[in-house]
């Protein structure tokens, strides 16, 4: 072969190779399995999916992940984790399925999972991903969890078997059931009974409805029998019900709220009975201030479903609407979901907790594997244990057991290390003219006081010392805290009654109106 015809032939040989360049040096890519509760609202629109996708787009717009100076791109991939199977009768959780689904993310390479909202599907799924670890063959499987919060689900790792087999699991959303637990509780304990006292007297009495699912089952008896070590010893159970997963009318069991004189109703639900429940507390005005869990009530649609029958209701939740508990990172999460979902869905959506865990998780391991340089998972492993960092909710870091580290739980939110939140905990907040308001901590320059429905004590907003009169002690009181803001040292969180962030002129002029007004009776009965 002449050398003429060897220049015409090398470029007609090498564009095939050029051609499958695009393919041949793509950028190498991380694989993080996402695996929920496919048809509702916790996968999307308002959790999982939507925020894991929104975390992988702005990290490899961004260059992607560097492990030791190779960009490596983040690939998720997605399952249903079978929470509700509609082929089962009734429809519920399948753990058949669910051991399916996660098997074909450890299949298509996954080496990251993030998901388990339901513990009856997530304990297979653990055990499935733990089981594949085990195998010498296979690369391990670090696994997160986002949506459960069973208390058990994260093992006692103090046990050298148990860390052996479950070192490669962590939660990272929400707090565990305990912590969760002891959340509401000291919000009750330590701020809303003592309201409660004043109005009606001691002891104060409580009803407790129960979702009846396993998850539920660490609350029961300290609701029911350990009560007074928890809420206080001014508080009686005079009502307890646990309630299926599938109820839609909730008036028999209201009814027997309102007949029992319960002022306070405790309620703990995860899945579709929330809407129900609470729009019928308030079609039967029950006499009983609604504080506990309800995750339906973390979605916008919950004011529209329930026609603003929901205000007053009080709940826990990772935040209140566009919070900044940690500033600059929390609200923007939120601004930026829901230009996502505006995108995605033609609609926007709040950001509910299993979608906060998703974005948040995907970020935390981008950290770590940058920290460490590294994706072996037993270097991570130990980064994972020996590191905090700055999360949605605040500071972070795991247990000895890998769960979430929290001591905070009261109204209170000590800071940490001089910055303007604590440790990661739970909020309570409640929905007041269609937004949710955090109501504790109380301490937060976001904080708002509790509002009383109006049906239990119609001078509630402006009788700030809770003796049952409108009177001098109020003017007082206001006076005392006139012209201040939260952080400063005369704030009065009680003191500002349209509930605006300060104390002025337009606070002093809803006292005014009332001036003069007493309850006709106080106690109230």
């Amino acid at each position: 072969m002449n050398r003429k015809m060897a220049l015409i032939l090398i470029p007609l040989l090498l564009a095939p190779m050029f051609a499958l360049a695009p393919s041949t040096f793509a950028q190498p890519t991380i694989k993080i399995g996402i695996i929920g509760p496919v048809g509702l609202p916790h996968w999307e629109p308002a959790g999982m999916r939507p925020a894991a996708e929104l975390a992988a787009k702005e990290i490899n717009d961004a260059g992607g992940v560097d492990v030791g100076g190779t960009r490596y791109n983040i690939e998720l991939l997605f399952e249903n984790e079978w929470a509700i199977d509609p082929e089962l009768i009734p429809p519920g959780p399948n753990p058949t399925k669910a051991v399916e689904a996660v098997t074909n993310l450890l299949q298509q390479g996954a080496q990251f999972i993030i998901g388990g909202f339901r513990t009856e599907v997530t304990d297979p799924i653990i055990e499935t991903v733990m089981d594949w670890n085990e195998d010498p063959g296979h690369t391990p499987v670090l696994f997160f969890i986002d949506g459960a919060s069973t208390d058990w689900l994260c093992r006692d790792l103090t046990k050298p078997e148990n860390y052996t087999r479950y070192k490669w699991l962590f939660r990272t959303m929400p707090i565990n059931s305990t912590a969760l637990f002891k959340t509401f509780c000291a919000y009750i304990r330590y701020y809303l009974v003592p309201k409660l006292l004043k109005m009606y007297g001691n002891p104060v009495k409580f009803a407790v409805l129960l979702e009846d699912l396993e998850w539920t089952l660490p609350m029961e008896k300290p609701l029911t029998v350990y009560y007074p070590y928890v809420l206080g010893p001014n508080v009686t159970l005079v009502y307890y019900a646990r309630v299926p997963e599938t109820a839609t009318d909730f008036r028999d069991w209201l009814n027997a709220v309102k007949g029992s004189g319960a002022r306070l109703m405790i309620f703990v639900f995860s899945g579709r009975p929330g809407n129900p429940l609470i729009k019928q507390w308030r079609e039967l005005e029950v006499t009983a201030i609604p504080v506990g869990i309800n995750v339906l009530g973390q979605l916008q649609t919950h004011w529209l479903v329930t026609e603003g029958k929901c205000e007053y209701e009080i709940v826990m939740n990772w935040a209140g609407t566009r919070t900044p508990i940690v500033p600059g990172y929390s609200e923007v999460f939120w601004d930026k979901f829901l230009a996502y979902t505006k995108t995605k869905y033609g609609e926007e959506y709040w950001p509910i907790y299993t979608a906060a865990g998703a974005y948040d998780t995907i970020y935390a391991i981008k950290e770590a594997i940058e920290a460490t340089g590294s994706l072996d998972p037993n270097v991570l492993v130990q980064y994972f244990e020996t590191h905090e960092r700055t999360a949605i909710t605040g500071r972070f870091k795991f247990t000895t057991n890998h769960d979430i580290y929290c001591i905070d739980y009261g109204p209170i939110w000590p800071v940490v290390d001089n910055l303007p939140y604590g440790r990661t905990r739970g909020f309570m907040i409640q929905w007041i003219a269609g937004k949710m308001e955090v109501v504790s901590p109380i301490d937060k320059p976001y904080s708002k006081k509790t509002k009383i429905p109006p049906w239990m004590y119609e001078l509630a907003d402006v009788d700030i010392d809770f003796n049952g009169i409108v009177d001098i002690f109020d003017i007082v009181q206001l006076a005392l805290a006139f012209g201040s803001k939260p952080g400063d040292p005369n704030w009065n969180l009680e003191a500002d009654i349209n509930l605006d962030g300060t104390i002025d002129i337009f606070d002093i002029v809803q006292i005014a109106l009332k001036f003069g007004s007493q309850a006709p009776q106080w106690p109230l009965p």
